[in-house]
């Protein structure tokens, strides 16, 4: 009867440990998977973006959804002796499939004469520069709402400025007859 106990004793031992043992290794794998995680999610997603213009390597580049334009920027080998730096935000959050176009110090030559003259996208004879122009300057626009304005800017972003005022018909919703509204109260 001793020896029942014994071996009665011992398998419920074998049977505690190896319960204990599964739960420590259940709580060991567990902790491992939390901390891929949170590596995974701190390190932030990549994306792609397509960065443009004045820079050495012009294409797309694939960063963390966390980087700014700045690591954008660095990625296509940095801006060319043309480019005009100061006049894009370096600080902004880069998002997937985003554009980021680095115009000219040649091509910012109008924004800086327009500023000079006392608005940001305005020049000293009264029209907006839908190049330059911000969503509340745009918005005085005749049939220029804020959707509009904001689909302008947009449109700006993805394609880099617009060549010619006409290219303002891009736009969704801006058409001839809202053009021909407009036409005299704008330039490039």
């Amino acid at each position: 009867m001793l020896k029942r106990v014994q071996i009665i004793g011992v398998l419920l031992a074998m049977v505690w440990l190896a319960a204990g043992c599964s739960i420590r290794d259940d709580v060991e794998i567990s902790t491992q998977e939390t901390t891929a995680k949170t590596k995974t999610e701190s390190v932030g997603k990549k994306i792609f973006v397509h960065v443009c213009g004045q820079v050495k390597h012009p294409g797309v580049y694939q960063l963390s959804s966390d980087d700014r334009i700045v690591a954008a920027i660095k990625a296509a080998g940095g801006f060319t002796k043309k480019a005009a730096g100061e006049s894009i935000n370096q600080a902004e959050k880069i998002s997937d499939g985003q554009q980021i176009y680095i115009p000219s110090r040649k091509e910012t030559g109008k924004q800086e004469s327009s500023k000079k003259a006392g608005g940001q996208g305005s020049l000293s004879d009264g029209k907006i520069n839908i190049n330059t122009a911000g969503k509340e300057e745009l918005m005085t626009l005749s049939g220029i709402g804020e959707s509009k304005a904001a689909d302008i800017i947009a449109y700006r972003q993805e394609h880099g400025p617009f060549s010619k005022t006409e290219d303002i018909m891009k736009i969704q919703g801006i058409k001839e007859g809202i053009y021909n509204k407009i036409k005299d109260s704008i330039t490039i």
